[in-house]
């Protein structure tokens, strides 16, 4: 039964907060357990869970842990080089309050247009942290205003991701409903906006208990170079380029994705969205970053050396959290309760709500973002007539409904959740609170905005 199925994940959702908050445990043995516990509850054989478990751990870490894995090396070459301090340095507002969002924040909603929102928002963890006014190794004091403004940063970028083209979700919504690009593109880009908004809203209200976060003891501390001088200038302005230009290639990697194939076909088209794959953004950004260190850094700087193996024990827990989230994200696919209970709100006359309940509830009990939109864009095709969503307009709402509800709401089979409760420094049970919670309030907002644009247009 898809409720007890559904009822069985809370149940592995709410043991994974308790036990990390309560006993303490170690968050990844806690998360692999609670997927072996959710799966054998299941029914599942052992054999099965092993396979399904392996084949999304696998393939999550050759993505996401990738990305997570360059976002390390670069803020170890960003630290050592000087870089991220003449950043902070400029950045840092008067009276030396260190975490203001203002430009962390667009930097999110930018990077939600990327092929996957994890790996934009890993890759963009160091930039973030700079601009902040706090940029942060392992085992520095981390603000609390900059662990606020990790939260405004995801919460924009899952609005970015979900509500505006060329976004993955908003692609495969748009092309399931043959709804206009045109229109799409001008009514989702405000409903972005407002769902950000009310997003940072929900941080600055939510989030305000929040106490700068205690060292961790992840690897050595690393002293970077004063921010003077043109070598800390010039590092700062390549922790700029290379953020930047990486970002981009995750957005070419989505127009690659649209049917239409606006670059053509053939080996061109396979090269432009091969230069947006993980290895190849590690591969950037320890050949521009390396670059810049060793020249301005590393021939007088003791601390330039061992930056890789720092880099690799900062990078290890959370390239294994979100390893796991896959894992388990594969796992609670299997007994297709996602479509199940998705489809017992289709006979629902709520109009623009159906498809983004049918989208949050996929998303919800499965964790996949494209998964979810593809799947509730499928369920409502057939249904856009009865539901009075026919039409240039109608289509173009269910399109956005299905975008706003595949990120609504991402918990801990979200590699997404785990990379923002990490950089804000949050246990699992606020992650839950914080993150989840914060994407639960911004689909809704998104949700009320286009009812009341259904409401006078259609």
């Amino acid at each position: 039964m898809p409720l007890e199925d559904a009822a069985l994940l809370a149940v592995a959702v709410a043991a994974v907060a308790l036990l990390t908050a309560w006993r303490r445990f170690d968050p990844f043995l806690t998360l692999v357990a609670a997927t072996i516990g959710f799966a054998l509850a299941e029914g599942m054989s052992v054999a099965h869970v092993g396979k399904a478990f392996g084949t999304g751990f696998g393939l999550t870490a050759a993505a996401v842990g990738l990305a997570v894995l360059a976002a390390a090396m670069l803020a170890e070459l960003a630290n050592v080089s000087g870089g991220a301090a003449r950043l902070a340095a400029l950045c840092r507002p008067p009276r030396e309050r260190a975490g203001t969002a203002v430009l962390a924040r667009p930097l999110g909603f930018l990077a939600g247009l990327g092929a996957s929102a994890a790996v934009a928002y890993a890759i963009t963890a160091p930039l973030r942290s700079a601009l902040a006014g706090a940029p942060a190794t392992a085992v520095e004091i981390l603000p609390a205003p900059a662990r606020r403004a990790a939260l405004s940063a995801g919460l924009s970028l899952s609005a970015a991701h979900a509500l505006v083209l060329p976004a993955p979700p908003m692609i495969a919504a748009v092309s399931i409903l043959m709804a206009d690009w045109s229109a799409a593109i001008t009514l989702g880009l405000p409903v972005a906006v407002a769902a950000a908004l009310v997003g940072m809203v929900f941080v600055r209200l939510a989030a305000a208990p929040l106490r700068d976060a205690p060292p961790v003891e992840a690897a050595a501390a690393v002293a970077g170079t004063e921010p003077r001088g043109l070598g800390p200038a010039v590092a700062a302005l390549a922790l700029v380029a290379v953020t930047l230009a990486i970002v981009g290639l995750t957005v070419v990697q989505s127009l690659g994705d649209i049917p239409s194939e606006p670059f053509g076909g053939g080996r061109a088209r396979e090269t432009l969205l091969g230069a947006g794959r993980p290895l190849v953004l590690l591969a950037l950004v320890v050949a521009v970053m390396g670059l810049v260190t060793l020249a301005f850094a590393g021939r007088r700087d003791g601390a330039a050396t061992g930056w890789a193996t720092r880099a690799v024990r900062t990078a290890a827990m959370p390239m294994l959290l979100v390893a796991a989230a896959g894992g388990l994200q594969t796992v609670t696919q299997q007994p297709g309760m996602a479509e199940l209970l998705g489809e017992q709100v289709l006979a629902l006359p709520y109009g623009v709500l159906v498809p983004f309940l049918a989208a949050a509830i996929v998303k919800s009990l499965q964790g996949s973002t494209l998964v979810a939109a593809i799947t509730a864009a499928g369920m409502t095709e057939a249904l856009l007539v009865p539901l009075g969503l026919d039409g240039e307009t109608g289509r173009a709402l269910a399109a956005l409904a299905v975008g706003a509800g595949s990120v609504t709401v991402g918990h801990i089979n979200d590699p997404l959740f785990w990379l923002i409760a990490g950089e804000a420094r949050l246990k699992p049970w606020q992650g839950l609170a914080l993150v989840t919670g914060g994407l639960a309030v911004q689909g809704a907002a998104a949700a009320a905005v286009l009812t009341a644009l259904a409401a006078v247009l259609l």
